[in-house]
């Protein structure tokens, strides 16, 4: 599970990506996804251990060098 915020203030967003305490609809480059309750602390493939990290949509990943 992963937990989307609007990066802002910090709100997780509404089910159609609204930030309740702004009361907008929040670009999707300024949503901050952060690993939720449940996933894997330590995934075995680097994408997964990149997408475990907070980060913002559609900012490109950072993989760990092989």
């Amino acid at each position: 599970m992963r937990i989307f915020r609007h990066a802002a203030c910090g709100t997780g967003l509404g089910v159609v990506g609204d930030c309740p305490a702004c009361g907008i609809l929040v670009p999707v480059e300024d949503v901050e996804m952060l690993p939720g309750p449940g996933l894997d602390p330590e995934p075995a493939d680097p994408v997964s251990r990149a997408l475990a990290r907070p980060r913002r949509l559609l900012q490109p990943i950072q993989t760990d060098p092989v």
